[in-house]
Parts: structure tokens; sequence; C-alpha cells
């Protein structure tokens, strides 16, 4: 009897080798050539099941997207208050990049090549964390006199700015830390400055004036 062919383990076999390439040499740098010898898939399966190469690529974006998104399922439904909300997002945001080896550099050859419109996945989660951030400002429980997407950017721009340069900084200032001990020192440090917005909660105002 001829074996029936496993379509989304091939399938997964296929996102899987793209995202690596992707991830290391960009969309326009890669050919359906690499991710047919990459995953061991002829072209003719690779287009079978994804039609082109764009649509290969839009596929990996938000199957890491969707990684991405995993990682605050569940933080809203913990009942936390604003400033654990913040740390637990802080923690989760942070962790993630430590830890996924091709989000960062995907998203960076997403940015390169003005592809950073491939997958609203990331932009609803960044919207809803808006909402929630402007929610509570209708509470009382957040200053309203900064703007919800100001204070993402405070949180979000840090960590692509340490995990892009911090290697970098660390040789030209003769670091002698390791990795592990930066990371949970900018971690702390990031957090304890961001919570200070909730301790003082006329912080903002005064920043404004």
């Amino acid at each position: 009897m001829r074996k029936k062919r496993d379509a989304e383990g091939t399938k997964a076999q296929i996102l899987e080798s793209a995202e690596q390439l992707f991830a290391s040499k960009g969309f326009s740098g890669t050919s359906l050539a690499e991710i047919s010898q990459a995953s061991g898939i002829s072209d003719g399966l690779i287009l079978y099941h994804f039609k082109s190469k764009e649509k290969l690529y839009k596929k990996v974006i938000e199957r890491i997207s969707r990684r991405y998104v995993d990682v605050f399922q569940g933080l809203r439904e913990r009942n936390l208050s604003p400033p654990e909300m913040m740390r637990e997002s802080l923690k989760s945001v942070f962790d993630f990049w430590r830890t996924d080896n091709t989000y960062n550099r995907i998203s960076l050859w997403a940015h390169l090549e003005r592809r950073e419109n491939a997958s609203l996945t990331e932009a609803s989660l960044t919207a809803g964390l808006a909402a929630y951030l402007k929610s509570q400002q209708d509470g009382g429980r957040f200053p309203k006199s900064i703007h919800p997407i100001v204070f993402l950017s405070m949180i979000i721009g840090p960590i692509h700015f340490w995990f892009r340069y911090k290697t970098r900084y660390a040789e030209i200032l003769h670091l002698k830390e390791t990795d592990e001990f930066l990371d949970e020192l900018f971690q702390k440090q990031l957090s304890r400055i961001l919570t200070s917005f909730f301790d003082d909660p006329d912080l903002w105002d005064r920043i404004g004036q």
C-alpha cells in the first residue's frame, strides 16, 4: 500500500527551513532552491503547498508573530494591577527576545527590506496593549499625560536596542560581566524605571510641563 503523505508535517518542515533561511539572508537573499535543499522537499511541492515564495514568507512571519502573541496569552485574564501587568509584560517580551533565535533577525530583515507590513498579528497585539493602557487611563489607574503608544515604545524600543547592540557595547566598554548578568541587570533596571510612573502618578505631569 502506498504510504499516505503527511501534508502538515511537510509544511512544518518547509516553514522551519524557510524561517532559518529568511532569518539568515532575508527574503530577497533566499531562493526557493535553497529552501528546497535545506528542507529536503522539492520546489514543486513547496509551491504546491504555499503557491509562491511571497506567500511562504508571509506564513513564516505569521508563524513567528503567533509565537510572540502567545507570550501574552493569559496576562490580561489574571486580573493584574497596572504595575504588575507592566512588569509581567516586560519580562515576557524580554524573555521572548532572549530565547527566540530567529524573531529578532527576521524583524531586522523586514525593516531593511521594507516588509514590516507582512503580518497584522503583531500590529493587532500592539493595538490590544494600547487599548488596555487606555482603559487604565479611563479608570484613573494610569496617567493620562502619556500616550499609550509612547509608553509601549518605551518598553519595546529599549529591548530591541539591547539585543541588537549589547554584544558590541560590551566589547567597546570591556565589560567583564556575563551575558546572563547583563540581561538580568537590564531587565531589573528598566522595570524599575517604568514602574516609577505608577509609583509616582504625577511624574509624567511634571515631565510634560
